[in-house]
C-alpha cells in the first residue's frame, strides 16, 4: 500500500536586489584582459602589480539546513523550510551603510593611475597613498563615491578621475537564540536578512517561539525589533544591516487562538494579551459566503460559546483571548435549489426550484422527446454518493485490518496468507479509486411527490434503448440487440459465456432506473430481460483460496450496486 501524504503547502522566497555604481567611461592605465582593471605599480610588498589584498575572512560553507516538519496548523509554520538559508545576499543596496571590515575598490585615472582595494580599518577609515585617511564608516553606499572624491580633490585638484565602490560585503557572525530550533553562532554577510539567520537556526520553534517578538541586540541594547506577521501579511520587513557579534533573540510565544471553518488560512494565530475578532478574521481571510462566527472561550472553568453575526459591527470589536476557538460558518435559510437535467430532453439543462420542491415538480417542467425513456429516469445525488463512498471505505478498512492481523499456525499457511494478503491489498487499493454514482433507485410505481429534491440533484432521462449490455466476468463483454423471447442464458452465450473467474451464483440484472435484481441461472424467464438492461457477472471468491471470502463478496456487491461496475480480484 502506498502511504497517504498530505500536501505541502508552497514556500515563501525572499528576493534581494543589488545596486552597483556605473563604471567610469575611461581608464588610462593598461587593462588586464581578464579582470578589466588598470594595472598600477605594486601597492603591496611581495605582491605583483595590481594585486588586491587577500581577504582574511572568508565565508565558510553553510551547514546543511536543520531538518524540520512542515506545520500548517500554526500561522507562518511553513515559512522556514531552508530556502532563506540557501540564499545569501552579498550585494549592496543604496542605503547600505559602510562598516568596519568592508572592502572598497578605488580607481584613479588621468594624472594619476591607481587601482586599489582598501579595507575599512577599526577607526572607520581607509588609507589612500599620498592622500591620507578618509573616513567612510557610517556613509551610505549611494554617497560613498562623492565622499571619497571630495577628499581626493583636496590633493589632486585637476585632471584626476575618481571612482569608489564597495567591493565585498562584510562577513559577520551573528548569535541566534531564544525560541528557535537550533540556537548557535551563524556566519553570513552584513546585508543578509533576518529571515536568513532565523532559517539557518532551524526557524522559529512553533511550540515555544514568538513570531511577534524578534529582537536584535547590539552591545547589550535593542537595535531593532521585528514582527514576522508584518512580512507574512503585508510583505513588510525592515532592512537591517547586521554587524559582527549581533544577537538575534526570538522571544517566548505569546497568547494564541485557533481559527477554522470558512476561512482561507485556518491556523493557530499569535497575539499579545488580546486581539479584536475583526483583526483576527482579517488575518485568517474570511470566505465571502460566511455569515456567522462561533466564539468559544475556554479560559474560565466553564466553557462559554457565543454565536455572532458577521454583519454586526459589534462583532468585529469583540476581544479574543488566549485559548479561544473561532469557527466561521455560513448559516442562512435556503430559498431555492438548482437541479440539473441531462439526457434525452429538448428543454433546459438546469432548473431553479423552491427549496420545498419534489421530483414531481421537476418532471412537470421537462420537455421530453419521442425518444425519451421516462420509465427509466435516473436520479443522482451528491450526498448519497458521499455516503456510499464512506460505506465502501469502512468496508475496505475492515478488510484491510483483517488481512494484516491474520495469524497462521504453520509456515506453509503463513506463506499462503502472505500471498493472499498481497492480492487482497492490491484489490483494496483499486477499490478505493471507485467513485459511487449516488443513484437514488426509483422503483416501478414510485410516487415522485414523496421524493424531495436536494440542491445539485442530477436527473438523467435515458434514450429509449434496444440493447442489452453484458459486462464483468465474461469472455466478450459487449452490448447486444434486444431480442424478444430471449433470456439470460442467451445473452451470456452471446458474450462468450462466463470466464473461468465468473460466478454463476453472482449474476445481476441492472434496470435503467437503477433497480438491481439478483439473477441465478435459469431463474429469470425470457420476458424479464428488457431493453436497456445491463447484466453484471461478478467474479468468484473461492473460500478455499481467500480466508476473507465473505468480506470480499460484500465489497463486490457494494461496488456493483453503488457504481455499476465489476471489479476483478
Amino acid at each position: 500500500m502506498h502511504p497517504r501524504t498530505a500536501p505541502i503547502l508552497g514556500a515563501l522566497m525572499l528576493l534581494g536586489s543589488a545596486t552597483a555604481g556605473a563604471q567610469p567611461p575611461f581608464f588610462s592605465g593598461q587593462l588586464d584582459p581578464q579582470l578589466s582593471t588598470p594595472q598600477p605599480q605594486a601597492a603591496y610588498p611581495g605582491q605583483p602589480p595590481g594585486a588586491l589584498p587577500p581577504q582574511s575572512t572568508t565565508q565558510t560553507p553553510a551547514p546543511p539546513p536543520v531538518e524540520r516538519e512542515l506545520d500548517d496548523s500554526v500561522f507562518g509554520g511553513t515559512l522556514f523550510q531552508g530556502h532563506f538559508a540557501q540564499e545569501s545576499f552579498r550585494g549592496f543596496n543604496p542605503d547600505y551603510v559602510v562598516s568596519v571590515g568592508d572592502y572598497i575598490d578605488l580607481r584613479l585615472w588621468g594624472a594619476v593611475d591607481m587601482a586599489l582595494r582598501l579595507e575599512v580599518d577599526s577607526q572607520g577609515n581607509i588609507f589612500i597613498p599620498r592622500v591620507g585617511p578618509v573616513r567612510v564608516a557610517n556613509v551610505r553606499n549611494a554617497e560613498l563615491d562623492a565622499v571619497v572624491e571630495r577628499r581626493i580633490k583636496r590633493i589632486y585638484r585637476e585632471n584626476v578621475g575618481v571612482y569608489a565602490s564597495l567591493a565585498a560585503a562584510e562577513p559577520v557572525k551573528v548569535f541566534v537564540t531564544g525560541g528557535v530550533q537550533a540556537p548557535g553562532l551563524y556566519g553570513a554577510y552584513a546585508a543578509d536578512s533576518l529571515l536568513h539567520f532565523l532559517d539557518r537556526a532551524g526557524g522559529i520553534d512553533l511550540d515555544t517561539g514568538s513570531f511577534l517578538d524578534v529582537r536584535v541586540l547590539r552591545s547589550g541594547r535593542t537595535a531593532q525589533r521585528f514582527n514576522i506577521y508584518d512580512f507574512l501579511v503585508d510583505g513588510q520587513l525592515p532592512l537591517f544591516q547586521f554587524r559582527d557579534g549581533d544577537t538575534i533573540i526570538v522571544g517566548p510565544r505569546q497568547e494564541t487562538a485557533e481559527v477554522g471553518g470558512m476561512v482561507y488560512r485556518p491556523a493557530q494565530y499569535e497575539f499579545e494579551d488580546s486581539i479584536a475578532l475583526g483583526r483576527l478574521l482579517e488575518l485568517a481571510g474570511v470566505d465571502p459566503q460566511a455569515t456567522h462566527v462561533e466564539l468559544a472561550r475556554n479560559a474560565s472553568a466553564a466553557r462559554e460559546v457565543r454565536y455572532l453575526t458577521l454583519a454586526d459591527p459589534a462583532t468585529a470589536a469583540l476581544p479574543v483571548r488566549g485559548g479561544d476557538e473561532v469557527h466561521v460558518t455560513a448559516d442562512r435559510e435556503t430559498a431555492s435549489i438548482v437541479a440539473q437535467v441531462e439526457g434525452e430532453i429538448a428543454g433546459l439543462s438546469r432548473y431553479v426550484l423552491p427549496y420545498t420542491s419534489s421530483l414531481a415538480d421537476l418532471l412537470v417542467m421537462l420537455e421530453p422527446t419521442t425518444r425519451s425513456d421516462l420509465d427509466g429516469v435516473q436520479l443522482f445525488r451528491r450526498s448519497l454518493a458521499e455516503r456510499q463512498k464512506e460505506v465502501l471505505e469502512q468496508m475496505l478498512q475492515k478488510l484491510e485490518q483483517s488481512v494484516l492481523s491474520a495469524r497462521s499456525s504453520t509456515r506453509e499457511e503463513a506463506q499462503l496468507r502472505a500471498q493472499e494478503a498481497e492480492l487482497v491489498l492490491r484489490f483494496v487499493e483499486r477499490a478505493r479509486d471507485i467513485e459511487p454514482t449516488g443513484q437514488l433507485v426509483l422503483h416501478s410505481g414510485y410516487d415522485p411527490e414523496r421524493i424531495a429534491l436536494e440542491d445539485r440533484d442530477r436527473l438523467l432521462v435515458p434514450r429509449l434503448s434496444q440493447t442489452v449490455a453484458v459486462q464483468g466476468e465474461v469472455y466478450f463483454p459487449s452490448a447486444f440487440i434486444h431480442r424478444e423471447g430471449k433470456g439470460l442464458e442467451y445473452y451470456l452465450q452471446m458474450a462468450g459465456g462466463l470466464s473461468q473467474n465468473g460466478s454463476k451464483d453472482h449474476v445481476f440484472i441492472r434496470r435503467p432506473n437503477g433497480v438491481m435484481i439478483e439473477a441465478r441461472r435459469g431463474w429469470l424467464s425470457a420476458e424479464e430481460i428488457r431493453p436497456g438492461d445491463e447484466i453484471l457477472v461478478l467474479p468468484k471468491v473461492d473460500a478455499k483460496t481467500f480466508q476473507f471470502s465473505k468480506d470480499l463478496v460484500q465489497i463486490l456487491y457494494q461496488i456493483a450496486l453503488s457504481a455499476g461496475v465489476v471489479l476483478r480480484i
